[in-house]
C-alpha cells in the first residue's frame, strides 16, 4: 500500500528559516562581541548586558530558580553564574507529548573589563530575573573636559 503525504511549503521555508538563523548566530555573533563582556561560554543562561557611564548590568533569566540555588562569583575580573533548573517529579503513567523545558544545571562565565569595582557589585532578583549592577571605579568613568581659552591674542588691523 502507498501512502500519500501531503506537501506542505510552509515546512521547507520554516527548515530553511532555521538553518539561516543557525548561520548568523554561528558566523556573525564573534564578529559583535564586544571586549567588554567577552562570553567564556557556559549554556542554559540567557543574559543582557548593558553599560552606562557609572556601571555595567547584567540581567539573566533564571524562571522557576529559587535566589538560594543561584551562586554568583567574580574572580579575576571572570563572572560566574551557577546554579540548576529542577524538574518536578511527573506523576505515574505521565508521559511527554511536548517537551521544551531545559532542566538541569546552567554555568554562564562573562569576562568584565577591570573598571569593576567587584566589591560594589549588588544582586537583585525578582519574578525569576537576576539582575547584577556592577559599578565602574571612579577614574574609569568618562569625562568631559572644557577647554577655556587662556592667553587670548587680539590680532591688530593694519
Amino acid at each position: 500500500m502507498t501512502t500519500i503525504t501531503r506537501w506542505n511549503p510552509v515546512n521547507e521555508l520554516m527548515e530553511f528559516r532555521n538553518a539561516m538563523d543557525r548561520v548568523f548566530d554561528e558566523r556573525l555573533r564573534p564578529t559583535f562581541r564586544a571586549a567588554t563582556n567577552e562570553d567564556l561560554g557556559g549554556s542554559g543562561l540567557s543574559m543582557d548586558v548593558t553599560e552606562t557611564n557609572d556601571e555595567f548590568v547584567v540581567t539573566a533569566a533564571v524562571p522557576g530558580v529559587s535566589p538560594d540555588d543561584v551562586n554568583i562569583e567574580i574572580e579575576d575580573d571572570v563572572l560566574t553564574i551557577s546554579g540548576e533548573f529542577k524538574r518536578e517529579d511527573k506523576s505515574q503513567g505521565e508521559q511527554y507529548i511536548r517537551q521544551e523545558l531545559h532542566y538541569g544545571s546552567f554555568e554562564r562565565a562573562l569576562r568584565l573589563p577591570p573598571t569593576i569595582d567587584a566589591e560594589k557589585a549588588d544582586a537583585q532578583f525578582e519574578h525569576g530575573i537576576l539582575r547584577l549592577v556592577l559599578p565602574k571605579r571612579p577614574e574609569a568613568r568618562s569625562r568631559t573636559l572644557k577647554i577655556t581659552p587662556k592667553g587670548v591674542i587680539e590680532a591688530s588691523k593694519s
